[in-house]
């Protein structure tokens, strides 16, 4: 099983760190990794569209409407980092405008249907090569607090590169791709010019 200690000691082997038991340890590596690790987590799920990370919800109409602009506000999940969608319908047809402010979309629709990237904080829900992206993550900003090291630093961040195409990669075969609609000369070639 996956946990954050392991994805912290993958980080700190990987700049020749020694390693934690437990991320409330007290020890300096410890505390590195227990202040940086949910920060760093949640940008990286917020930098792609992880199929592991997809959410939909029906969100809850606030009673209060927008002061102006919009006729209704709605709360986003508390799992919310990233909206990739918004629709009007359950299936999920048509974009619907809306502004995003602070926990809330304002929108003039009364239902909204969200398609969003959540918070993901249990590694076992992560993909493994995303555990390894994050350590190498963890690893470039650990190399010069811990191991002082501007060249490990760098060595690091090439490997992060690396490691998110290789990541990205996988995650985007496993993504059926979306149909797009016919394009104008299309949709009259298939009519019969009409």
């Amino acid at each position: 099983m996956a946990d954050e200690v392991g994805i912290c000691n993958s980080a700190l082997s990987k700049i020749g760190a020694t390693r934690i038991v437990s991320l409330t340890e007290g020890s300096k590596n410890a505390n590195f990794c227990a202040e940086q690790l949910p920060k760093l987590r949640d940008q990286l799920l917020r930098r792609h569209l992880w199929n592991f990370a997809k959410a939909r919800a029906l969100l809850p109409r606030l009673s209060e409407a927008p002061v102006f602009g919009f006729d209704h506000q709605h709360q986003l999940p508390a799992d919310w980092l990233r909206s990739l969608s918004v629709h009007d319908n359950d299936a999920g047809i048509g974009a619907v405008a809306y502004r995003t402010e602070g926990r809330r979309l304002l929108s003039d629709a009364r239902e909204l249907y969200l398609v969003y990237i959540r918070q993901v904080t249990d590694p076992n829900e992560m993909t493994a090569d995303f555990r390894e992206a994050l350590a190498f993550l963890l690893a470039k900003e650990a190399a010069i607090p811990i191991a002082q090291s501007n060249s490990l630093k760098q060595d690091m961040k090439e490997e992060l590169i690396r490691a998110l195409r290789q990541v990205r990669s996988t995650d985007a075969i496993e993504d059926f791709p979306e149909a797009l609609p016919d394009g104008a000369w299309s949709a009259v070639r298939h009519r019969g010019g009409n």
